[in-house]
């Protein structure tokens, strides 16, 4: 049995390498020969070209939490996503940031910047502000937590409910819709699934509070971006703060770099650490050989 590790991260094929040195099961790198019949999981950020290849390929682990890009992968193949808590943190603090940029209007005064404009709008404090979040699972609980910590009120959608102490949350398929009117931030930390996909759209702003800002970290596809920047043209959006696209690289000729009040990070809000991986992989599969359930299984229904 082997493990392929279908990465060219150096740092994370170090990892790898240093936590199976004494593992029963072989690694077998993406760039040397091997036989497809001998892998029975593989390592993965994006699925490979051809599942078909791997006939007795029994687990893919994902590198990132998101797995909607394995909508190709064959039912009978359990599909692990990432969970790292250094992650969380990251994703955590990159939201505390965006937000603080938003009430202190930073995408604003950046774009006033570049017109030579100074124009200074009156403060605003987190303790006094209302942010929704869109998305309640790990991430999005940790970033609740924090945002009330700093004073903040928090109110919070996922599609299945949840009960979190000192979040307001809302559930079903439309709750949503209930936080956006009242929601100085709407933070999008959602995983991308059919009900999911295309979610920010012109709809959706219109029925945000006027002026309101957007941090969007969720996945890009989530977003109409052509509805976002009319919002942003007329208004009816304040700010935003931008972390994932449709299209990675964003494309040098894409009109999103020229949205007003938008500030635009290039999918860095989270990263999963190298050694976590490593760990969390020979984890589950010291449980696959002691016959006990995986960890992190994606319910490939619902796509998270």
């Amino acid at each position: 049995m082997a493990l392929l590790l279908n990465v060219t991260d150096p740092e994370r094929i170090e990892a790898f390498e240093k936590a199976f040195r004494d593992f029963p099961v072989r690694l077998v790198r993406s760039d040397e020969g091997y036989d497809a019949r001998d892998i029975h999981y593989i390592f993965t950020w994006q699925p490979v070209d051809d599942w078909a290849r791997f006939p007795n390929l029994r687990v893919v682990f994902s590198v990132s939490a998101g797995v909607d890009q394995f909508s190709t992968l064959p039912g009978h193949v359990d599909l692990i996503k990432m969970v790292d808590g250094n992650n969380t943190q990251y994703v955590v603090d990159y939201v505390l940031a965006a937000c603080l940029a938003c009430l202190r209007r930073f995408p604003v005064y950046a774009t006033r910047q570049g017109q030579r404009l100074w124009q200074p709008d009156p403060p605003r404090s987190l303790a006094n502000s209302e942010i929704a979040i869109l998305g309640l699972g790990e991430i999005g609980q940790a970033t609740a937590r924090a945002l009330c910590a700093l004073g903040c009120r928090v109110s919070g959608w996922s599609r299945s409910g949840r009960d979190i102490p000192g979040i307001a949350c809302a559930g079903g398929e439309a709750g949503y819709l209930s936080l956006l009117p009242t929601a100085d931030i709407v933070v999008c930390l959602l995983p991308l699934t059919p009900q999911t996909h295309g979610l920010l759209s012109g709809a959706f702003f219109d029925r945000m509070k006027p002026g309101a800002a957007l941090v969007h970290a969720g996945r890009g596809a989530q977003c109409v971006f052509r509805d976002l920047g009319d919002a942003l043209r007329t208004g009816q959006l304040g700010v935003a703060v931008i972390d994932v696209f449709d299209r990675e690289p964003l494309p040098e000729d894409s009109e999103i770099w020229g949205f007003p009040n938008c500030l635009i990070t290039p999918h860095v809000a989270g990263r999963t650490d190298a050694g976590t991986a490593a760990a969390n992989v020979a984890q589950n599969l010291t449980r696959l050989r002691q016959g006990r359930d995986l960890l992190w299984r994606v319910d490939r229904q619902k796509g998270y």
